[in-house]
């Protein structure tokens, strides 16, 4: 065999051994859902991927930014009942002027307490509201949803268990990129005095 053959033989042989192990940089891939140090969040297309993002965030507790998308520019929160309470305590600025800023900063004080102790715990989950539909609209929309948020304290011998719950209330509009974001959160416990989200979030403003 000539030498020209030799290289000819030689080359197809690798070109072989190559398309056999290396990856094909232009072929397509299935889209994968973020996960890891970053935390799990996808793109918001539809008011029921916003609320799961929250829902993953606080869970998590590793990606401030995450939750941070899930709201928009203009947001607000309310707990009506809750600031009744406070005012009635001598705590009326405790729900007053509840902006994005603050629900950003409340959550960070909320993720940097119980992912930073072994002894804390928090498990955050969220249901369409049996009582209540879902209203979506075209460019707006307005989700109901039960939750429990169950906190954890342990100690050697036993531990201390705080369960806040009953209904949520989000108004949500598509914004730039078509993303939808929070504008407003509405919070009212099952009963009166009974403990419930707003109260959680007010302890760490």
């Amino acid at each position: 065999m000539s030498r020209g053959r030799n290289i000819a033989a030689i080359g197809l042989m690798a070109l072989t051994f190559l398309s056999g192990c290396a990856k094909n940089p232009f072929s397509t891939r299935d889209s994968e859902q973020p996960y890891g140090a970053a935390g799990t969040w996808e793109t918001p297309q539809s008011p029921d991927v916003t609320l799961n993002n929250l829902l993953y965030a606080y869970n998590e507790m590793v990606a401030i930014s995450n939750y941070e998308l899930c709201f928009s520019d203009s947001f607000s929160f309310s707990s009506p009942e809750d600031s009744i309470d406070a005012v009635n305590n001598g705590r009326g600025d405790l729900f007053a002027n509840w902006d994005k800023s603050v629900e950003i900063q409340t959550a960070l004080n909320i993720f940097a307490t119980f992912s930073g102790a072994d002894t804390l715990g928090l498990f955050l989950t969220m249901a369409p509201a049996s009582q209540y539909l879902d209203i979506v609209e075209d460019t707006t929309a307005v989700m109901y949803r039960s939750y429990t948020l169950t906190l954890i304290t342990t100690h050697p011998l036993s531990a201390d268990t705080t369960v806040a719950e009953w209904l949520a209330t989000f108004h949500l509009r598509q914004e730039q990129l078509n993303w939808w974001t929070i504008t407003w959160w509405g919070d009212i416990p099952a009963l009166p005095g009974q403990t419930d989200w707003g109260d959680i979030k007010a302890e760490y403003r």
